[in-house]
């Protein structure tokens, strides 16, 4: 049949579809991401709160640091738990005196609240243990006196923070 210019045929144009987002593969992604960032910020390795105004002094040593009261100080100032304790320690290096008294004070009291704790609660102990985080800075009397203080508040088992060298 020849072609003529009267009769067409006629050409319907379809509908677009409706487009649908393939989640799958989305779910996939984003539950890689969230496995990957689980991963990366773990706490391992980072129990302790360490003030600002402490620099710690590097290390090789490769055990991880254990949750437990800390002690930051530097050659002006003295943190527990990265709160600041004593504004200004000089007086204390001037003592003959080996205890800080402030902070024998506020660690006594911290022992005396988690064994009072574990007196009812069979689950937490008393260990004692204690994490020193001493600027690199310091003077060794400092250092000695919270060795000691710790020890007269009942915090025995001491470790010293240090940065991991990499």
């Amino acid at each position: 049949m020849p072609f003529s210019p009267t009769k067409r045929k006629k050409h319907f144009r379809r509908r677009p579809r409706e487009m649908t987002l393939q989640i799958t593969s989305m779910i996939d992604v984003f539950t890689i991401l969230l496995v990957f960032l689980l991963k990366s910020y773990s706490t391992e390795g980072h129990l302790i709160n360490i003030a600002e105004a402490i620099r710690l002094p590097t290390s090789t040593a490769t055990l991880e640091v254990a949750r437990a009261v800390s002690v930051g100080f530097n050659d002006r100032a003295l943190y527990l738990d990265g709160e600041l304790l004593v504004e200004d320690v000089t007086p204390y290096l001037a003592s003959d005196d080996m205890a800080i008294p402030p902070l024998l004070r506020a660690l006594e009291e911290r022992a005396a609240r988690v064994k009072e704790v574990a007196a009812k609660n069979p689950s937490v102990v008393f260990t004692g243990e204690i994490v020193l985080q001493g600027d690199r800075e310091i003077p060794f009397r400092l250092l000695k006196k919270v060795i000691y203080t710790a020890g007269q508040a009942g915090y025995v088992n001491q470790s010293l923070a240090v940065f991991q060298e990499e």
